[in-house]
């Protein structure tokens, strides 16, 4: 345990500095052209992408020693193609979840990729947030073919509170961690992750079977999870995908959860819909309700002594919109008035 702290407070410490140093940068440059914007956004993508390789290089390096013969336990990994021009319908939705990267598609697939994305959130409920975000997944190609390294939610805000100790519990942990993906039986896809969130050490399971209709794909998902501070928490997603026209996907998500923590259930129903008209660019729509059969709020907070309400109806919504081409994410959170 003390090695996997070590190892995501290592790699955080170097994010922060590389993020601070990036945000120095852009302050300095603020007056140069759109295009030397755009040159150094791109530079600084594949800066930080170098890192994340490098980084992910040597702990692969260091376990596949620990393993044995290096090229004794290397292998090829041959990365999946999707193919263009396939029409079934489950390869439209692979191909829209690939192109704009949805949590869907990153939470399931065994490509590599690295995101490095910024973004603004203006909600209701908190304070507006900017944010430079980076996850990344590579493959441990010199110890074990089904082994993946991961980073999720990485910005700069919680990096430094991972370092300091004094993580603000309204705010999304960083996550490092290994992910393994077993081989498909019975037409169930599992994959199985160990890890830090924040440096609160967690194992989760994730299965999906897609079944497909003439016209839907449906996508039944369950996931466990357990940590020394969340404790035990399941979740089951079911994706109800359809394509209307070419270059589009309308997407139903039916979502429930519960958490030994916290009281009731949650549950969320989102509406999506993904549109590309050209190769390279593309928008995305949705609109999502959240709500907990158990939610509590106060009804005068500035009252002596706070009334607090259970309510069991929709307590908050989001509208979200996506330009795929610049990778930006405009979000609304209001709260619901009952």
């Amino acid at each position: 345990m003390n090695i996997s702290r070590g190892i995501i407070i290592l790699a955080l410490l170097s994010f922060a500095v590389y993020a601070d140093n990036s945000s120095e940068i852009d302050r300095n440059t603020s007056t140069q052209s759109t295009q030397d914007e755009v040159n150094y956004i791109d530079d600084t993508h594949r800066s930080i992408s170098r890192r994340v390789v490098e980084w992910a290089d040597k702990i692969d390096t260091k376990i596949s020693s620990w393993l044995g013969n290096m090229e004794d336990n290397s292998t090829r990994v041959t990365p999946r193609v999707l193919d263009a021009s396939s029409t079934s319908l489950e390869n439209q939705v692979n191909l829209a979840d690939a192109f704009f990267q949805s949590n869907k598609y990153l939470n399931e697939t065994e490509d590599i990729y690295i995101r490095v994305r910024t973004g603004a959130t203006f909600k209701s409920k908190y304070s507006e947030d900017y944010e430079f975000k980076l996850s990344a997944q590579i493959p441990f190609s010199k110890s074990k073919k089904y082994l993946k390294i991961f980073i999720n939610d990485v910005t700069v805000n919680n990096t430094k509170g991972v370092l300091a100790g004094d993580l603000d519990d309204d705010k999304v942990d960083p996550n490092l961690g290994i992910n393994y993906f077993a081989p498909e039986k019975y037409g169930i896809n599992s994959k199985y992750a160990l890890g830090l969130s924040g440096t609160d050490p967690f194992v989760s399971a994730r299965y999906n079977m897609p079944i497909k209709t003439n016209e839907w794909l449906i996508d039944p998902v369950q996931i466990f999870r357990y940590s020394l501070d969340d404790r035990f928490e399941e979740e089951t997603n079911i994706y109800f995908d359809r394509q209307f026209k070419e270059r589009s996907l309308f997407r139903l998500q039916l979502h429930r959860k519960t958490q030994d923590i916290l009281d009731g259930m949650d549950y969320a129903l989102s509406l999506q819909y993904y549109w590309s008209n050209k190769e390279k660019t593309g928008l995305g729509f949705s609109q999502t309700f959240f709500g907990n059969t158990e939610y509590h709020y106060t009804i005068d907070k500035f009252a002596p002594i706070p009334q607090i309400e259970t309510f069991g109806g929709i307590n908050n919504y989001v509208e979200s919109c996506r330009d795929s081409n610049k990778a930006s994410i405009l979000s609304i959170d209001a709260l619901h008035s009952s």
